[in-house]
C-alpha cells in the first residue's frame, strides 16, 4: 500500500519524541500531519529504501511549517545532522534557515568532467549521516540543474 494511504504511527520503542503530540502542539492540518507523520515514520525505520516525496502547494499552506516541525523532530531525537536544508536562491535558503544548493553540494566546485578528489572527499563529509535533504523552493529550478543535483548525490 503506498504510503500516502497508510495510517502511519509512531510504534517503534527507540522513538522518545511524540508524533502525535508534535502534530498538535505544531498545529499541522490533516494534508501537512500526514506528510510529516510519513516522513518522521521513515526515519525511524532502519530498513527503509530512499524516500522520494514532493510536497507541494500553493503559498501559505503550510510547507514551512511541516519543515519546521520535522526540524524539531530531529532535534528532539538528537539527530539534526540527518537533516539538510536547502533552496536555490540564497532568501528562500535563509527563509528556511538552510543553505543554498550550489553550496550545499559545491556545485561550484564541479569541472567540466564532475568533481575533483578534493572535492568528493569534502562533499563526502559534509553529507555523512545526513539521510534527508529538503528542496525549498523547488519550482525554482530547471531540468538540467536537477540533473547536477542528481548527480552530485
Amino acid at each position: 500500500m503506498p504510503l500516502l494511504q497508510q495510517q502511519l504511527r509512531a510504534t517503534h520503542p527507540e522513538c522518545h519524541v511524540d508524533i502525535d503530540g508534535m502534530i498538535e502542539e505544531f498545529t499541522l492540518n490533516t494534508e501537512q500531519a500526514r506528510a510529516f507523520r510519513i516522513i518522521a515514520e521513515h526515519s525511524l525505520r532502519h530498513d527503509s529504501p530512499p524516500l522520494r516525496m514532493f510536497l507541494g502547494g500553493a503559498g501559505g499552506t503550510g510547507k514551512s511549517r511541516v519543515i519546521n516541525t520535522l526540524k524539531e523532530f530531529f532535534v528532539r531525537r538528537q539527530q539534526e545532522r540527518r537533516l539538510r536544508l536547502a533552496s536555490y536562491t540564497g532568501v528562500a535558503a535563509r527563509n528556511i534557515s538552510g543553505v543554498t544548493l550550489h553550496s550545499a553540494l559545491l556545485l561550484n566546485q564541479r569541472q567540466k568532467g564532475g568533481f575533483t578528489s578534493s572535492a568528493k572527499r569534502d562533499l563526502t563529509a559534509m553529507w555523512e549521516g545526513v539521510d534527508y535533504l529538503f528542496i525549498d523552493e523547488v519550482s525554482m529550478i530547471g531540468c538540467t540543474f536537477l540533473l547536477d543535483v542528481s548527480r552530485a548525490l
